[in-house]
């Protein structure tokens, strides 16, 4: 098996090594980890003693045929520029960082690049990762990453054209929800004599059983709204509130998203 490096143990870095780990994806032995602050491995370390906790990010290098790169958007550029000495064009580099594109990576490492836009979820093997992968990369090099990620969840193949707005369906979209149910856990609240832990804790779990019935019971998003919202109903008219707001604001979300990945595309472009 390849030799494989994990540069960065932040928190979406500990959440997919750990999941390709226990998944049994991955052996131990076969992984080297490099990151900034070596305390953060503490814990780590004692569940997966076999696993080389390197020095420094050139030693990892030096140890992988495929690096992980799980440092922030802004440290991309100057961890490629110190380790790629110490690769070669068959390395095969994968990152996570949604806004940097393929071709700005590759102005600066002539290699196998991927990109992967992972999912918080994926701390719990569910949820999607997309996946754009360079056309130098092999298909038994891009099955091989598919097939890691897909121990950790669904995987979806996409254009990098598509990543930004779909890095807002997948990655950022937990958060969109959690916010979402937390204003109507609020709302809740004030209208019942229901704590706002009471209320959260049946919202999550209405949560859980919505999203069984959506994917094990294959309901349709909206044969399930059909099957809750009755004629005449207290449920439709609920469902009316929502038909006059929430188009606007979703709208207004995906303007403003859209825009701020643009402004991240512009200062990356100076960048490199």
């Amino acid at each position: 098996m390849k030799k494989i490096g994990f540069i960065g143990y932040g928190s979406m870095g500990s959440v997919i090594l750990n999941g390709f780990l226990d998944s049994g994806m991955l052996k131990p032995s076969n992984i080297t980890v490099s990151t900034r602050t070596r305390s953060k491995l503490s814990e780590f370390e004692k569940n997966y003693p076999e696993v080389e906790i390197a020095d420094n990010n050139v030693q990892t290098a030096q140890n992988s045929d495929i690096i992980f790169l799980f440092t922030g958007t802004s440290e991309v550029k100057n961890v490629i520029e110190e380790i790629k000495g110490h690769i070669s064009q068959e390395t095969h580099l994968i990152y996570i960082s949604a806004a940097l594109r393929i071709d700005r990576v590759g102005s600066i490492f002539d290699g196998k690049i991927t990109k992967v836009i992972p999912s918080i979820t994926s701390e719990v093997h569910e949820g999607v990762s997309l996946v754009c992968h360079h056309e130098s990369v092999t298909p038994k090099e891009s099955e091989f990453v598919n097939g890691l990620f897909r121990s950790i969840g669904d995987v979806k193949i996409v254009d990098e054209v598509d990543l930004d707005v779909g890095a807002d369906i997948t990655s950022c979209s937990p958060a969109f929800i959690a916010k979402i149910f937390q204003e109507f856990s609020i709302e809740a609240s004030k209208n019942s004599n229901f704590s706002r832990e009471e209320t959260e804790n049946m919202i999550i779990s209405t949560l859980y059983g919505t999203s069984k019935l959506l994917y094990e019971k294959n309901y349709g998003i909206e044969d399930l709204i059909s099957a809750v919202a009755t004629k005449g109903g207290i449920t439709e008219e609920g469902i009316k509130v929502l038909d006059t707001k929430l188009p606007e604001l979703f709208e207004e979300l995906f303007e403003t998203t859209i825009k701020k990945h643009q402004l991240i595309h512009r200062e990356l472009e100076e960048q490199y």
